[in-house]
């Protein structure tokens, strides 16, 4: 990320500019954001209830743990259906839009900045050269321009003792005025065939206009971007694989057809049109022998060699494609990841209530201290589940299906486990209860 800040720095961006980017790349954030925030909001909602001996009261009551959860839980699955449509609609439009601005604004050059004593090469075809900037930023004195368009050299170069500049005609050129200065050039002499002629210009007072049209930052079609598979909602992703699939069906019946034809002498077998060999007499070759017959060597010779032929064109069709198979199945993986992913970010919002709620029952610890450290725990763990699982599946070491939804499932169990011991009460982050465990067990020890 922080790579990436270089592209923001120094291009004189304006804050509805940042404000915009931050805003599309939040919106495409929240999927991640959300699972997290839910299970923080239950760790510490049931945490303060069990904090303040309101769940005890509860079941004293007759009322079960799970029939507490129960309104809780229904509201979550709103929250879920509601995560499905949203990452099916606001994020391919919010990573369309946010990743279009910022590449236009990695494309802008940077603001046009002279810097005392250094050449500036940020105008195209001049290099400029600034001794000093008064402090109204536009006053300069001592200013040297090099003058190499056309890949002609430094064949003009102007010096002037003072200038001021300033951005006129809408900020789409930079007005250069330059006093008591010369200008030096080199200029062919006509009259002397190839001979070079310096020239010299004196002047008080000069203007020079660079256009500043590159500084600008230019509005780059959506249409571009369309094709990530970030940018689309989640049935132009299913008609896409459907179709990759099927390309791969047609292209896989193709190659069985090109991998038979290269058994042209089994099927010539199968016609009629050649005999086997222990039909036209023709016997293996010996180095026993003494006499071969030269008709009979040939045919055989013909055979060997047109079976060789046809090992090593089978053996080319097989290597260059390969390749091509590797990648469609990537390519096919790739989408069957990023399909399940829209359901897997939204279903992760349940697991992490599932989680969350009994665990703040069980630790009954509220606030911002123990939920958020535990919280983060268990964020990371998704987080790196999901990652690698994704990865996986998109390498083809695992099945998509699998590696999609491999951190759901696990986590779901940890979830399920915790509501069970919150239903039975069961103390596990009590020291008490683990030094009552110990004492059993040595109790029991000791009796034997």
């Amino acid at each position: 990320m922080i790579n990436k800040l270089k592209y923001l720095v120094g291009k004189d961006l304006g804050l509805d500019v940042y404000g915009e980017l931050y805003f599309y790349f939040a919106l495409s954030l929240v999927p991640v954001s959300l699972p997290l925030a839910v299970l923080l909001a239950s760790l510490m909602t049931f945490g303060n209830l069990g904090q303040h001996s309101e769940i005890t009261a509860i079941k004293a009551s007759g009322i079960s743990m799970l029939r507490v959860l129960r309104p809780v839980a229904v509201v979550t699955i709103l929250v879920v259906i509601a995560g499905l449509i949203y990452n099916d609609t606001v994020v391919p439009w919010s990573n369309l839009k946010g990743y279009r601005l910022l590449y236009d604004v990695r494309q802008k050059k940077p603001a046009l900045e002279l810097t005392e004593g250094a050449f500036y090469e940020g105008l195209e075809g001049y290099s400029i050269k600034v001794q000093k900037k008064l402090a109204d930023d536009r006053s300069l004195e001592d200013v040297i321009i090099y003058k190499h368009k056309g890949n002609k050299g430094n064949k003009e170069v102007v010096l002037a003792k003072s200038g001021t500049m300033e951005s006129v005609m809408n900020d789409t050129y930079l007005l250069m005025r330059l006093f008591n200065g010369k200008a030096y050039s080199e200029q062919k002499n006509n009259n002397q065939g190839d001979d070079l002629q310096f020239v010299v210009n004196q002047f008080d007072t000069a203007q020079f206009f660079f256009s500043l049209e590159s500084f600008g930052m230019k509005e780059t079609k959506e249409d571009l971007f369309k094709g990530h598979n970030l940018m689309k909602p989640r049935m132009q992703l299913q008609h896409e694989q459907d179709s990759v699939a099927g390309a791969m069906q047609e292209y896989n019946t193709m190659l069985v057809r090109n991998f038979e034809s290269q058994f042209y002498y089994n099927n010539a077998l199968n016609t009629g049109k050649y005999k086997p060999l222990e039909e036209v007499g023709l016997e293996p070759i010996t180095l026993k022998g003494r006499y071969f017959d030269p008709e009979k060597l040939s045919t055989k010779v013909r055979i060997l060699s047109s079976a060789y032929n046809s090992a090593m064109s089978f053996s080319n069709i097989v290597n260059s494609n390969v390749s091509r198979m590797n990648n469609q199945m990537r390519q096919q993986a790739r989408y069957q990841v990023d399909i399940n992913k829209r359901f897997t970010s939204s279903i992760a919002i349940l697991v992490m209530f599932l989680i969350g709620a009994p665990l703040g029952a069980i630790i009954k610890k509220g606030g911002l201290g123990v939920p958020v450290i535990v919280s983060i725990l268990f964020f990371v763990i998704y987080y790196v589940t999901t990652i690698t699982g994704e990865k996986m599946a998109k390498e083809l070491l695992i099945d998509p299906m699998i590696g999609s939804w491999v951190s759901n499932f696990f986590l779901a169990i940890i979830g399920i486990f915790f509501l069970y011991q919150a239903k039975n009460d069961v103390r596990l982050f009590d020291a008490d209860y683990y030094s009552v465990l110990f004492k059993r067990f040595f109790s029991k020890e000791d009796k034997k």
